[in-house]
């Protein structure tokens, strides 16, 4: 009855996990919301990918650290599919990502991945390239590698910039408007310290 018990237990919260990143999913599938949001929500659904697909034990600590870093990667992959043309975005993109996160899961289930970082960082630089043909087939199939050419002859301006395209602007942001932006972050945090021992 205790193991029953345990089991619903364990469904309700898988249950709460998957609508909780259903709920992300479908904020940055919009592209009506500002991009801004759209890329918020990515990440967010992107590392609660992660911590759910990967096994993390060997991390200890480190884990959001890590699973930080495994996100910089796969902006990486994100940029490879764009810079080919590939305009995968909403569930087109999810799924790539999820079946590359799944493969690599796996991996690490069945013991064959020894030392975690190097063999995500292979598995990631190297998943467009294995995978070109059926990615170019399903993006032509979708008309995404052909969408820009169209919406331009149609005249049909798109409500917002694809996923893809909101990593590339992340990608080429200078380090002055990276410097500038940390800079504000840190006043706040020394203004909201001080504000503190007021309240």
């Amino acid at each position: 009855m205790a193991g029953h018990l345990d089991e619903r237990e364990d469904q309700a919260e898988r249950d709460r996990s998957q609508a909780a990143r259903d709920a992300y999913e479908r904020a940055w599938f919009n592209q009506n919301r500002p991009p801004e949001v759209r890329l918020l929500n990515f990440d967010i659904w992107l590392m609660a990918e992660l911590d759910d697909r990967l096994d993390w034990k060997w991390a200890g600590a480190a884990k959001v650290k890590r699973q930080q870093q495994c996100r910089i990667q796969i902006d990486t992959m994100i940029l490879a599919l764009w810079r080919r043309g590939w305009m995968l975005d909403g569930r087109r993109l999810a799924d790539r990502i999820t079946a590359m996160l799944d493969a690599i899961g796996k991996a690490q289930r069945a013991g064959q991945v020894y030392d975690f970082w190097p063999y995500f960082k292979a598995s990631v630089s190297r998943y467009v390239g294995l995978n070109a043909e059926e990615i170019q087939a399903e993006a032509m199939s979708a008309g995404a590698a052909v969408g820009a050419v169209f919406q331009q002859l149609t005249r049909k301006l798109p409500t917002g910039p694809s996923l893809p395209e909101l990593v590339a602007q992340r990608a080429d942001e200078t380090l002055r408007a990276k410097l500038s932006r940390q800079r504000l972050q840190e006043a706040i945090k020394a203004a909201q310290k001080d504000q503190l021992p007021l309240l």
